[in-house]
């Protein structure tokens, strides 16, 4: 199993093998990565996350964006705040963050704000609280 930046650095590289393969396109989810064999469920799963190999630790909100996606919108980052509760979060360009849970509503918070603006699909706040 691969440790949380690790693993992004993966999802990431994998997103990029999609889109080259996709006309741009991202994947609808990261299953469908593993699905390619892009990556392996392994990768999917954070060594002190509650979730076991199958079922991802990572959420995921690329599936309606494309390689032109404003740099600072979320792909995937961890679904629990297991790290110190902070989150793993993997940007559109790439980058790796470990925010505390308050910054991460706030990086969750304007993601929506500019899909609204670019007429993007919201993905609900609450959805990936830690309590969930």
């Amino acid at each position: 199993m691969a440790h949380c930046d690790e693993a992004l650095r993966l999802i990431y590289i994998a997103i990029k093998q999609y889109q080259d393969d996709n006309q741009g396109k991202n994947p609808e989810s990261l299953q469908h990565l593993v699905d390619l064999e892009l990556i392996t469920p392994w990768e999917l799963v954070c060594p002190v996350s509650p979730y076991a190999v199958g079922d991802s630790s990572f959420g995921y909100r690329g599936a309606d964006l494309d390689s032109r996606a404003p740099k600072e919108l979320i792909l995937a980052f961890d679904k629990r705040a297991v790290h110190n509760q902070r989150r793993n979060v993997l940007t559109a360009d790439g980058q790796i963050q470990n925010p505390p849970e308050g910054v991460f509503d706030q990086m969750i918070k304007k993601d929506n704000e500019i899909r609204q603006k670019k007429e993007l699909a919201i993905i609900e706040f609450n959805r990936y609280r830690v309590d969930e």
